[in-house]
């Protein structure tokens, strides 16, 4: 059984929001600071997704090369999702299936399901607003993780 509760906030993340020092882990693992490299394997609109966040997760120091799995993860949810809003466009939400009835369109089935993921993977990274309010941006010190690391370097 796994642990209940929300996921634990990343330290970085505990840093900018303030956090009692208590519970900051100042042990915990630093990957590489490298950026993610977009896998090959990406689906069109996937690709297309990750050259437009990328760049800026990267400088928000929110994704590090060893988060490019959980970004592709991302990226081909919003692929899904553009992929079933484009069938939706083109047909009805509600359809007729063979015995005459009104059914859901497969296609809001799916829409709806990449929108969950979508949203699941952006809190993630810090895409929606509601996953950024509470960030608190320092502009001058340090912040002792691990040893003395400029607040302007997380998000920079």
């Amino acid at each position: 059984m796994g642990s209940r509760g929300p996921a634990p906030k990343p330290t970085n993340l505990r840093i900018l929001h303030g956090d009692k020092e208590a519970r900051i882990n100042r042990a915990e693992p630093r990957p590489r600071d490298l950026p993610p490299e977009r896998p090959p394997w990406l689906t069109p609109y996937a690709a297309e997704e990750w050259d437009r966040i990328a760049p800026d997760l990267t400088r928000m120091g929110t994704a590090k090369a060893i988060d490019a799995a959980a970004l592709a993860a991302y990226c081909e949810a919003v692929g899904r999702f553009r992929s079933a809003m484009e069938i939706l466009s083109q047909s009805q939400i509600l359809i007729v299936d063979r015995d005459d009835r009104p059914r859901l369109n497969p296609a809001a089935r799916a829409a709806r399901d990449a929108s969950y993921e979508m949203r699941m993977w952006a809190r993630e990274f810090g895409l929606t607003p509601s996953s950024r309010s509470p960030l608190r941006i320092e502009h001058s010190g340090s912040i002792g993780l691990g040893g003395a690391l400029p607040a302007e370097r997380l998000l920079s």
